[in-house]
């Protein structure tokens, strides 16, 4: 046991040794290490990206957020590939959140351009519906994202044609990102399995078009449509039900100004054991799971001015109004709603987002439309991220 003991002191010290002796010229070992990495990029094709972010927030429904005048968090740490090598695409990203206290894919897929106007992609890729990529300006995205119909990534391939001012995707999606549909260690809002609830996505398809009409070199409008289907398979019946999903947006880019908005509608068709309520579906991500309606309209409307600065080390500070309502189909449900109102300030690669976020029966917001309580809350968030 000494011996052992003894041993482990040895390599300790070998390895503070080691390690202290690049410290000593911090300097020129980063240097270096920035070097090779460009090396490698350049050698392989691949570009190393990533991100740091930390996060305040202050809730208005927790008493013991107020108390402390809010909480600061380590938000998030994550790592991104992107490139090609002999032609072929690549782009993956992996997170860390280490006060969620789990990790995951965010996407990663392998992809082909058959032509300067078709791109082909398999693995798991954002899935093409609404306003793409972001249905909304703010950090907390808008009230789709939390039903699964913003931002959402699936396990499936993906084909995207765009000739000028049209562009058409067209996807099939095996299952969602994750296989293990009761894990809710994710980032994308899925079906999750868990107690009565066993409904899972499987072999959905997707189609989006969108048209750009060009009124200036700064100005021009987005007109699309979106639709999704697919099947919902039980686990305890074994039989299948579907879902369908559509959407119609605009997105306006008149200069500094951006206007989105869409329309969504969506229906889930259950298959579940008697005694299950079919006006719910059961979704989850960030590992926590949560009801919500399984019939709902969703309509989205915001704006967002932007001002270029030459200050310091600001280039911009976006300001903008985020807005969502849904409204499900079930008469004993409530209406839920919900507002951010903030500013996006950029500063070479820190970008800083400062939001007032309020609603009524929102997810993630203190509320649920499925338990409606018709209670106001207010959610002030800051989150400041790195990203390289």
């Amino acid at each position: 046991m000494p011996v052992k003991r003894l041993l482990n002191l040895a390599l300790t010290v070998i390895f503070l040794l080691a390690a202290a002796t690049p410290a000593l010229a911090a300097d020129s070992a980063l240097d270096a290490l920035d070097s090779r990495l460009q090396k490698l990029e350049d050698a392989t094709g691949i570009k190393l990206g990533g991100a740091l972010r930390v996060n305040y927030g202050l809730q208005d429904w927790s008493a013991a957020s107020r108390d402390k005048s809010g909480d600061f968090a380590f938000d998030l740490f994550r790592l991104n590939l992107d490139g090609e090598v002999a032609d072929i695409l690549l782009s993956a990203e992996y997170r860390f959140y280490p006060e969620y206290d789990f990790d995951t894919i965010h996407h990663g897929w392998i992809g082909y351009n058959f032509s300067d106007d078709l791109q082909g992609q398999i693995g798991i890729q954002q899935v093409p519906f609404g306003i793409q990529p972001y249905a909304s300006h703010n950090f907390w995205f808008s009230g789709a994202y939390y039903l699964g119909f913003e931002d959402d990534y699936d396990m499936g391939v993906k084909f995207l044609y765009t000739p000028g001012p049209l562009d058409v995707a067209v996807a099939f999606y095996k299952n969602a990102e994750l296989g293990n549909s009761s894990d809710k260690e994710r980032y994308s809002i899925d079906l999750i399995t868990e107690g009565v609830n066993a409904n899972e996505e499987s072999n959905q398809g997707n189609l989006r078009l969108a048209y750009t009409l060009k009124h200036s070199d700064s100005c021009s409008t987005e007109f699309g449509w979106s639709g999704e289907y697919g099947q919902v398979y039980n686990t305890e019946t074994s039989d299948m039900g579907d879902h369908w999903a559509s959407a119609v947006h605009l997105v306006g880019n008149y200069g500094n100004l951006n206007v989105q908005l869409e329309y969504a509608a969506y229906d889930y068709n259950l298959e579940n054991p008697a005694g299950v309520d079919d006006r719910l579906i059961h979704v989850g991500a960030f590992a926590a799971a949560w009801d919500a309606p399984a019939k709902a309209s969703i309509g989205i409307f915001n704006a967002a001015y932007t001002f270029p600065l030459d200050w310091g080390p600001l280039d911009s500070i976006q300001v903008y109004s985020d807005n969502t309502v849904i409204e499900p189909d079930e008469s004993s449900f409530g209406t839920a709603w919900q507002n951010v109102v903030g500013a996006m300030v950029a500063a070479g690669p820190l970008y800083t987002y400062i939001d007032v976020i309020s609603g009524e029966n929102m997810i993630f917001l203190n509320g649920n439309p499925t338990t409606p309580d018709n209670e106001r809350n207010t959610l002030i968030n800051i989150n400041f991220g790195y990203y390289f």
